[in-house]
């Protein structure tokens, strides 16, 4: 069993399970996988009875995911324990948005599994998921935390836009944001990582500046040798700096102001 591959599919799953295509997800459970969560009381067992009551549930709900970190561990080859974090917001048609942390473990294991030839493979399988921080439930509730009485009118929901983007933290955990959620980027390791400044806080990561304006230019504008900006939260332009939403000032060298004021113009049009 490939750790790395299991934390990868992990999150995969994850965030297609927030886009509302759940089925891989379930479909990835041990026949006899156990399921706790997310409201208190909540316990499923087995593929087939999740899938059923997944089926079973009718609702308008949409979700917006990001800020994810991936942990994973394993005392074993055929096992892995993987630990994602993230923030999750609940869109209800009413046009309420309700945001929470959330915690997930999932542990996987490997089975022997026959396939249509009858030929026999060894496939990955989660055997628990746990949500580690449950609400409280509602009794009308079976999945989805329809029936919660507070409710907040999109304070503290994350930006419903942007891509997800992957970096490995120089904490050797895997991280996936929203684009939308980061202000601005700053160099560390005399160039050779970077810190991300998100609403949440710092987060250092293994990729250089230079590194993630060649991938992701299209989302961030370079300012200056040591920082790129995320141009949706520029407050001002002058010469020769520019400040963010979130008070941040940074320097815009005199060569570099002209060409960077045009860019960050041309890209708040679109």
């Amino acid at each position: 069993m490939n750790q790395q591959q299991i934390a990868d599919r992990s999150a995969e799953l994850i965030m297609r399970y927030y886009d509302n295509d759940y089925m891989p997800f379930l479909e990835s459970m041990d026949d006899d996988a156990l399921w706790y969560g997310p409201a208190e009381g909540q316990f499923l067992r087995g593929r087939e009875t999740m899938i059923r009551v997944w089926q079973a549930e009718d609702h308008p709900l949409r979700f917006t995911m990001g800020n994810l970190k991936v942990v994973h561990t394993s005392a074993h080859p055929s096992h892995c324990h993987v630990m994602l974090t993230y923030s999750v917001v609940t869109h209800y048609p009413d046009g309420h948005d309700l945001s929470v942390y959330q915690r997930l473990l999932m542990c996987w294991c490997e089975r022997k599994e026959t396939d249509e030839n009858g030929e026999a493979h060894k496939v990955p399988r989660i055997l628990v998921c746990h949500i580690s921080n449950p609400h409280g439930k509602h009794e009308d509730d079976v999945i989805y935390p329809t029936n919660f009485s507070q409710v907040y009118a999109g304070a503290g929901a994350l930006p419903q836009r942007g891509e997800r983007i992957h970096f490995h933290g120089t904490d050797r955990s895997d991280y996936f944001f929203l684009s939308d959620s980061i202000y601005w980027i700053e160099a560390a390791a005399n160039g050779k990582h970077s810190v991300l400044h998100t609403a949440g806080g710092e987060t250092p990561v293994m990729m250089s500046v230079s590194s993630i304006e060649k991938s992701f230019g299209r989302l961030f504008l370079r300012c200056h040798q040591s920082y790129l900006v995320n141009p949706h939260y520029l407050r001002s332009i002058r010469r020769f700096e520019l400040t963010l939403t979130d008070d941040t000032a940074l320097p815009i060298p005199e060569k570099k102001y002209t060409a960077f004021r045009k860019a960050a113009l041309e890209a708040l049009r679109h």
